[in-house]
């Protein structure tokens, strides 16, 4: 008896294995499908540009593939054409059936491939519609998929409608949430911990620079803590160099890249997040699993969808580095606001649930390959 091949689902990325939380997300979302779909009619597989690391940051099922279109870091416009015919070639001799573009600039290689070889295309959203984070023609590469793709995923509700609004979308437009990873053993609140934690890459999107005008804020008033950035970029000059000038140099500490995220959570008074904007951000959802107070800029999208203000954390303007440092100084002042705070984290934590999440991806993924057949 023939047995009909599986269907080959590949998440198509920049270098999947950075430490960001775009392929943090990723990964986590491709996991589960592969231990869901192991015995079924689907496969999965990473295709990158290219990987700098030897080993991807976060860890990947073995079940899972991967690929990459150049074997060396290639960076440039001037290597588009050669981009899309390499991806060509791959999305044909793999038999790739659904690409999911887990940045949306990558729609500019892989729209092109509709065309000759069948494959769907999903562009996934991981910022919001109104940012142009890095490369100026995501605005177009947006519009393309606007027309061309076969479906828009965004984080949020609030997005989809920016989509909606915005370009008025031929293809489905569905909102899927990122998920929030189920903690085990349960996370305890320390309220003894004097300890600040922030994570991300260090670019200009985090908002690490008004970090550290917020820390100067708070650390000079509360010399018994401490305030740690996890995480690692391009931006660390300027940041060592204003942490340095802010005389915060001991309180105030870059720690990098970190293998052991989950001792720092476990170990922290509370999470904040500067960020200029954002899609849905995992660091916010992952300080929530471990049950953190959190302080967090209300930036476009994503903060406010994960935050109950003055419920379990505090939600102040984007930029406003007064209120922030108040709301910080606030919770380091008072310990019964931090234990209500991490008592109510968990409140509305279902919809982020990977069942509920694997479950919309299922069914998007099943109507894209039953209306190619």
């Amino acid at each position: 008896m023939t047995h009909a091949p599986k269907t080959h689902v590949a998440f198509f990325s920049g270098d999947i294995t950075r430490s960001g939380g775009t392929e943090n997300v990723s990964i986590m979302i491709a996991n589960a499908l592969a231990g869901q779909d192991a015995d079924a009619d689907m496969r999965y597989s990473f295709i990158s540009l290219f990987e700098e690391g030897s080993e991807p940051f976060f860890a990947i099922d073995p079940r899972i593939a991967r690929h990459t279109v150049y074997p060396t870091v290639t960076h440039g416009i001037q290597h588009y054409f050669d981009t899309v015919k390499r991806l060509r070639k791959l999305v044909v001799d793999h038999h790739v059936d659904v690409l999911i573009d887990i940045d949306g600039i990558l729609d500019m290689y892989s729209l092109p491939l509709r065309r000759g070889t069948g494959v769907k295309v999903i562009s996934w959203e991981h910022f919001n519609y109104l940012q142009n984070p890095g490369v100026p023609y995501r605005k177009l590469t947006r519009r393309w998929a606007a027309r061309k793709a076969d479906a828009i995923v965004t984080l949020t509700e609030a997005d989809k409608q920016l989509y909606e609004t915005n370009v008025h979308p031929k293809c489905p437009v569905i909102a899927i949430p990122n998920p929030m990873q189920v903690v085990t053993p349960e996370p305890r609140y320390d309220a003894a911990s004097c300890t600040i934690i922030s994570s991300g890459r260090l670019t200009y999107q985090k908002g690490f620079d008004m970090l550290v005008d917020v820390a100067a804020k708070v650390l000079p008033r509360h010399p018994d803590w401490r305030w740690l950035i996890l995480g690692e970029g391009e931006d660390r000059p300027m940041l060592e160099e204003k942490i340095a000038s802010a005389g915060l140099g001991e309180r105030l500490i870059l720690e990098g890249r970190v293998d052991n995220m989950a001792d720092y959570y476990r170990t922290a008074a509370m999470f904040v997040m500067t960020s200029r904007f954002e899609g849905l951000p995992m660091v916010l959802l992952e300080a929530k699993a471990y049950r953190l107070p959190i302080v967090s800029f209300d930036c476009m999208t994503g903060p406010a969808e994960i935050v109950t203000d003055g419920v379990n954390g505090d939600l102040t303007p984007e930029g406003d580095i007064e209120a922030t440092a108040k709301a910080v100084n606030r919770l380091i002042d008072d310990a019964d606001r931090r234990e209500r705070y991490s008592a109510h984290a968990l409140d509305d934590a279902d919809r982020f649930g990977m069942d509920e999440i694997l479950a919309r991806w299922h069914d998007l993924l099943s109507r894209l390959v039953t209306e190619g057949r």
